[in-house]
C-alpha cells in the first residue's frame, strides 16, 4: 500500500476506484475553465459515381496564437503545494540555465514553424534505454503545452531522466496503467513538478486517453503541469477533460508497456527505471 497526494495517484491503493474512476480526486470539470477546440465540418467530396468520399480531418489552428513565454507561464506566486525546483537535476543538469535557456530563446522558437518558415507540427523521438518512443504533438489541442514540452526538450533537460513512476493493475475489472517522467528529483516527489514555472491547463474532450497518450501531471489543483509528464499504456477515458493530453505515441508503444511491466518496489517506483537518454524534436511540414 502506498499513499500519495499527487493529484493523479493522490490517494492510496485501498481506493483505487476512486482514484481511477474519479481519477485521484479529479472534480469534475464542466467549468469555464475546459478549454474545447473547435469543429470544423467538412463537405465531403464525391467519386464518379456520386458516392461520398469520407474526409480526413482538417487540422485546425495550424497557426495557433502564440503568447510569449511570460504571458504564457504562471512564474509568480507558484501554484499551493508547489516548490522551489532544486538547484540541479537528478540528471545534473543546472535548473537555473534551463530555465533561462526556455525563457529567453526555446519557447519563442517553439512557433509551429519549419526552417522554411511554413506551417509545421512538432513530432518527438523519444529514446530510451529499450528503444524508441514516437510521439505526434498537437499543438492545434494544446499549443501552450506542446510548446513548452518542445522547448523543455530542446533544453536538454530530459536528457538522463528516468520514468521514475510506474502503475499497472485491476480496478474494478478494469486495467489500469501509465508511466511518469520528468520530476526534477527524478522521484515523483510531491511539489517538485517544475523548473521555476508552471502552465494554465488546456483540457479538452477532443483528445481521448487511449494507449500511448502524452499529458501533463497535475497536482492537486488545475494550473500545476509544468514538467512532468505521463504517458498511457492503456485505454483511459476517465482522464479525458480532466488532464492536459497533447500527442499520442505513433510508434514504441511496446516500448511503453515494457517499462510499464517491469518489476516495481515501493511507492509504484521501478526497482531498476528506464532512463531517457534524449528527446528529439523535428518539425514537419504541414
Amino acid at each position: 500500500m502506498f499513499v500519495r497526494t499527487h493529484r493523479w495517484i493522490g490517494i492510496s491503493l485501498a481506493v483505487a476506484v476512486s482514484l481511477v474512476f474519479a481519477f485521484v480526486g479529479c472534480k469534475d470539470k464542466n467549468d469555464a475553465k475546459a478549454v474545447k477546440a473547435p469543429s470544423v465540418q467538412v463537405e465531403p467530396k464525391k467519386d464518379n459515381n456520386g458516392k461520398a468520399i469520407p474526409a480526413k480531418p482538417v487540422s485546425f489552428g495550424k497557426e495557433p496564437k502564440l503568447f510569449s513565454f511570460r504571458d504564457a507561464v504562471i512564474l509568480d506566486p507558484a501554484p499551493e503545494g508547489e516548490v522551489r525546483p532544486p538547484d540541479t537535476a537528478c540528471n545534473g543538469k543546472n535548473i537555473a540555465k534551463i530555465f533561462e535557456a526556455i525563457a529567453n530563446d526555446l519557447w519563442d522558437n517553439a512557433n509551429f514553424k519549419d526552417a522554411t518558415g511554413k506551417p509545421a507540427r512538432y513530432q518527438a523521438i523519444m529514446t530510451t534505454d529499450l528503444g524508441e518512443i514516437h510521439i505526434d504533438l498537437y499543438h492545434d489541442i494544446a499549443p501552450n503545452h506542446v510548446r513548452n514540452f518542445v522547448a523543455v526538450a530542446r533544453s536538454g533537460y530530459y536528457d538522463g531522466m528516468p520514468f521514475y513512476y510506474s502503475f499497472h493493475d485491476i480496478v474494478e475489472g478494469t486495467k489500469v496503467a501509465w508511466i511518469e517522467s520528468g520530476c526534477p528529483k527524478g522521484t515523483g516527489e510531491d511539489g517538485y513538478g517544475s523548473v521555476g514555472y508552471w502552465l494554465k491547463s488546456e483540457f479538452s474532450e477532443k483528445i481521448t486517453h487511449e494507449p500511448g497518450t502524452i499529458g501533463a501531471c497535475l497536482r492537486v489543483t488545475d494550473d500545476t503541469a509544468a514538467c512532468r509528464f505521463y504517458i498511457t499504456a492503456v485505454a483511459l477515458p476517465k482522464m479525458d477533460g480532466k488532464f492536459t493530453a497533447f500527442g499520442k505515441v505513433t510508434k514504441g508503444l511496446d516500448v511503453v508497456h515494457t517499462i510499464n511491466t517491469r518489476p516495481l518496489g515501493e511507492m509504484g517506483r521501478p526497482k531498476d527505471p528506464v532512463l531517457i537518454k534524449s528527446v528529439t524534436i523535428r518539425a514537419v511540414s504541414e
